[in-house]
């Protein structure tokens, strides 16, 4: 009779304890197994240097692509956008940069004697004296290009359309850049030395506000230099309400969102990558423009967006086909 009892003590239960352990074994296997799905799926980062690659192609920076004449130099603006003139290193495409053939060349002593230099000082007279691009300091606050095709894109995001007395009552232009566009818009264009005497800033103490006041006015898209005279040297001023009528015409037509995807679609089918807050203070685009036309570019499968990449600080957003 005292058996009976041993038999129930080594009953099923335990056993069904132990047995619980399988299922525990295949819950812990499947976190690895979705860490695995995940790595898969993760777009490939490519290293530094194959991007910049990508921009000794796009950006002519080597040698059998340079640029040799105006011809070809007009060529290349048209393909990029938008690009320096002089200063590389900017994340923008430079002109001189892509006549020399190669990355960041160095400035020369004597750069009167720098065949590249000379070509892009020449060619931002002659390709806008003939309204095939836009030159001004308009990148950076350094001079730049636009092409013709980009222009009303980044007309509708940086000028004011009701004009710079719109600007100036809100606070957003100097009174000297003010004098000087009326000036402007009274006589018409003008050489520096009149328009430093209608503005009423002729005086040489006041020669760093009115230079200060000429560059505000090309950031704003408001005026621009349209000429230059040798004997003697001096600059010539227009209004862009006069030069580029036909533009700012076309940039009313235009959505601020189409503008600025337009603009940044263009800058990572060439620059190949860049941090978007760095793009947007580049081209003085408000960044929740940049961030919608990035997010419309990812929609699109265009653009891999908050990627790390070793040697640079910061997410970056890189063009997708650099990605695969």
């Amino acid at each position: 009779m005292s058996a009976v009892p041993a038999r129930k003590n080594s009953s099923a239960a335990p056993a069904r304890k132990n047995s619980s352990a399988a299922p525990a074994r295949k819950n812990s296997s499947a976190a690895p197994a979705r860490k695995t799905l995940r790595a898969r799926v993760a777009p490939a980062q490519p290293p530094l240097e194959a991007l910049e690659r990508h921009r000794d192609y796009h950006f002519r920076r080597v040698r059998h692509r340079r640029i040799s004449g105006e011809r070809a130099a007009l060529g290349f603006i048209d393909e990029v956008g938008f690009c320096a003139a002089f200063t590389a290193g900017m994340g923008v495409p430079c002109l001189r940069e892509a006549i020399e053939g190669m990355r960041e060349p160095p400035l020369p002593e004597h750069i009167q004697h720098d065949r590249a230099i000379m070509m892009t000082w020449n060619i931002k007279d002659t390709l806008p004296a003939k309204k095939l691009v836009y030159y001004g300091k308009v990148l950076g606050g350094r001079p730049g290009f636009i092409a013709c095709g980009l222009l009303a894109a980044f007309l509708r995001l940086r000028a004011e359309p009701r004009g710079y007395r719109a600007l100036y009552e809100r606070g957003m232009l100097s009174q000297c850049a003010k004098r000087v566009m009326e000036t402007l818009a009274r006589r018409g264009a003008a050489e520096t030395r009149a328009l430093k005497l209608g503005a009423g800033y002729a005086q040489p103490k006041m020669r760093g506000e009115f230079d200060r006041a000429m560059k505000e006015l090309q950031e704003k898209f408001l005026a621009l230099k349209v000429a230059e005279r040798y004997d003697p040297f001096t600059y010539v001023w227009d209004t862009m309400e006069h030069r580029w009528s036909e533009a700012l015409r076309e940039a009313r037509s235009l959505t601020r969102g189409e503008a600025a995807y337009r603009i940044v679609l263009r800058y990572f089918e060439v620059a190949g990558f860049g941090n978007e807050r760095a793009v947007a203070r580049l081209l003085a685009i408000d960044p929740a423009l940049v961030d919608g036309a990035a997010r419309r570019l990812e929609r699109e499968r265009r653009l891999r967006r908050a990627l790390r990449i070793e040697g640079l600080i910061g997410e970056h957003s890189i063009l997708a086909g650099l990605t695969a």
